[in-house]
């Protein structure tokens, strides 16, 4: 007779409530853990990162404040060697002058120059030094520049001597301005001897009297003008090689003047007025 397959005892359902209670807290557990793992790993890794950036934010604060130091530094040191240093500074044997000749002389011009050696080119006042140069009697305009590391080129224009005035220790020379621009033991060639006040506020419109008057004069009544002299702008007075003295007056009408004392010269006389052209005098 065939037997029945035996069973398993049965468990009874409160076992088998406990055992599937426990197998899922233990589950449960192991998997809180590993999250929890996890979270500890993402936490560690998120501070990691947090202190790495702010560490490259700290080397980028620093950085930026080294350039800017080393900035104001190398500006500095660059504004001490132009302004302030002699590496940069005038030198007298580095300055060039062009321009000069008799009037206005080279050793004149470098004597302006000579207190300024020495003195950083940078900082050295361009505009003044002209201003002073200008003031040298025989210099009519001047242009500084600076040539680095020392020196300087300065070019003048001389002023030009237009008439000769007989002094007490030999002959002034003036330009048309009226300005004394030497004074020399003999007439200078080819500048005319006049007779206008020297050092006077008339003398520059006396001297341009003198001169307009003879200008309008022809090459051959030039040549026989001895002297011309002009107390004032109106009292212009010019002595022929014959003795003669032409009396001008002002210098308007210049070129009648001269016309009139042409044909005035035909006729032989001590004194020619043409002080009024239009009504001429001789006696």
């Amino acid at each position: 007779m065939a037997r029945r397959p035996t069973l398993p005892p049965s468990i009874p359902p409160a076992s088998r409530q406990r055992t599937a209670r426990s197998g899922g807290t233990g589950t449960t557990v192991a998997v809180a853990e590993r999250a929890s793992a996890r979270t500890d790993r993402v936490s560690d890794g998120l501070t990691e990162r947090l202190e790495e950036r702010r560490r490259a934010r700290r080397r980028l604060r620093l950085r930026a404040v080294a350039m800017v130091v080393a900035g104001v530094l190398v500006l500095a040191g660059v504004g001490w060697v132009a302004l302030a240093s002699s590496l940069l500074a005038l030198r007298l044997d580095d300055v060039e002058v062009v321009g000069t000749d008799d009037i206005a002389r080279s050793e004149d011009v470098l004597a302006v120059v000579a207190p300024h050696e020495g003195e950083p080119l940078l900082r050295l006042d361009a505009p003044r030094l002209r201003d002073e140069l200008e003031a040298v009697a025989g210099v009519g305009e001047a242009t500084v520049r600076r040539v680095l590391p020392h020196g300087l080129e300065i070019t003048v224009v001389p002023r030009v001597p237009v008439a000769t005035v007989a002094a007490e220790d030999g002959y002034v020379l003036l330009d048309a301005e009226g300005v004394e621009l030497a004074v020399t033991q003999e007439p200078h060639e080819g500048v005319p001897v006049v007779d206008v006040p020297v050092g006077s506020d008339t003398t520059a419109e006396a001297l341009e009297a003198v001169l307009t008057a003879m200008d309008a004069l022809g090459e051959s009544l030039l040549q026989r003008v001895v002297s011309v002299s002009a107390p004032t702008a109106y009292e212009v007075e010019l002595v022929l090689d014959s003795g003669a003295r032409v009396v001008w007056g002002s210098a308007e009408d210049s070129e009648l003047k001269a016309a009139v004392l042409e044909r005035l010269l035909q006729v032989p006389a001590e004194v020619y007025d043409v002080s009024a052209p239009l009504n001429p005098i001789t006696r």
